[in-house]
């Protein structure tokens, strides 16, 4: 199972979080509004007004040392890929003795 992990970075104090997003609770959140995804349009077959839906725009939260704006920045997790090689690796070497066992079986024959 993928745990995102995202990373809080504050640049002037160099305050630094690394979360799941579960604990942040403590932070205080800065609100922001949703952004609108485009321009009202005229749908000429049912003459109609078509508003697209709005998006919400990333958290952002307080730095705790020094109050600045800190926004989290998705972070690829390193556990994962380590595991994702070794797996890769050992399928590789099963694969590579399958393949020996099955040749000396097939030159003995």
């Amino acid at each position: 199972m993928s745990v995102k992990l995202y990373q809080l970075y504050c640049e002037i104090c160099n305050y630094k979080r690394i979360t799941d997003g579960s604990d942040v609770e403590d932070l205080n959140e800065i609100k922001t509004s949703s952004v609108p995804a485009g321009v009202p349009y005229i749908d000429f077959e049912t003459n109609n007004v078509i508003v697209p839906k709005s998006k919400k725009q990333m958290r952002k939260f307080k730095c705790p040392n020094c109050g600045r704006l800190v926004m989290p920045r998705k972070i690829d997790n390193p556990q994962e890929k380590l595991a994702e090689k070794l797996e890769a690796e050992e399928r590789k070497r099963k694969r590579h003795e399958e393949d020996r066992i099955d040749g000396s079986e097939a030159g003995s024959a």
